[in-house]
């Protein structure tokens, strides 16, 4: 056990330690395209990518730069790859917000609110076709799951008998709006009871903890051909300058 956390004590150092050089890379503007840092989302990634096994599939959002960079010996090709250059993980040709590592189990992110949505379903479909016995990992924010789709995924997990564990990574924020701004509550455990789903919400922000809850919850459930929502609240740290109709404003996460 003590082997295990100091593991992961050094994970979360390190994820924390390469995003604060990337971004001060960015404020050198090295970087072309934009870049959507996730400090403060540290325990979970850890907690997560220690709990994939070899045949699971992971499927990200635009914010995904934390599970990518975890478990990754070598920064560079990620720091190349924002530089579009060749040498990047993906030969430049993805930049950030499309970011995937297949090595890592990391099949598929992408640029468009919702969009990963629907992808999700298809690959723990064909998962299932291909009769394999494994986890569709799908990590998504508080501001997709407004999304007419992010229902309609659960419906099609639970009606198809798919194998999958929905992240839903609460910052309370959407671009520039915060929930109160924007919407009312969204009752996440009264809608994955209506799909026959199970809920699970992580607020610690301790990693040892999601890493052990994470593999209970596993191992508890990999007969559950049912949606799993695990929502995780926690703080992206930093903001940035938004300019609208020549006003200038702070966005603080």
């Amino acid at each position: 056990t003590m082997n295990i956390n100091k593991k992961l004590s050094y994970q979360v150092l390190n994820l924390r330690c390469n995003q604060i050089l990337i971004n001060q890379f960015n404020i050198n503007n090295q970087f072309k395209i934009p870049i959507h840092l996730a400090i403060g989302h540290e325990s979970i990634a850890v907690g997560l990518m220690n709990n994939i096994s070899k045949n699971d599939k992971l499927v990200l959002s635009h914010r995904n730069i934390h599970y990518n960079i975890c478990n990754l010996e070598n920064l560079k090709i990620i720091l190349d790859e924002f530089k579009l250059k060749n040498n990047g993980i993906l030969n430049g040709k993805y930049g950030s917000m499309n970011l995937f590592n297949q090595k890592n189990n990391i099949v598929y992110s992408s640029s468009i609110l919702g969009n990963n949505l629907s992808v999700a379903a298809g690959i723990a479909l064909s998962s299932k076709y291909k009769k394999k016995n494994n986890f569709g990992f799908f990590v998504t924010g508080d501001g997709a799951i407004e999304e007419g789709a992010f229902y309609e995924l659960l419906l099609l997990i639970s009606s198809l008998e798919l194998k999958m564990i929905i992240i839903v990574e609460n910052n309370q924020w959407s671009l520039a709006s915060n929930i109160q701004q924007r919407r009312k509550k969204i009752d996440l455990k009264n809608i994955a009871k209506s799909t026959k789903g199970k809920y699970f919400r992580f607020s610690s922000n301790n990693f040892i903890d999601y890493n052990i809850q994470l593999k209970k919850i596993k191992n508890d459930n990999k007969n559950l051909l049912k949606p799993i929502i695990i929502e995780v609240d926690l703080e992206t740290l930093g903001g940035f300058n938004l300019t609208e109709n020549n006003i200038q404003r702070y966005i603080n996460y």
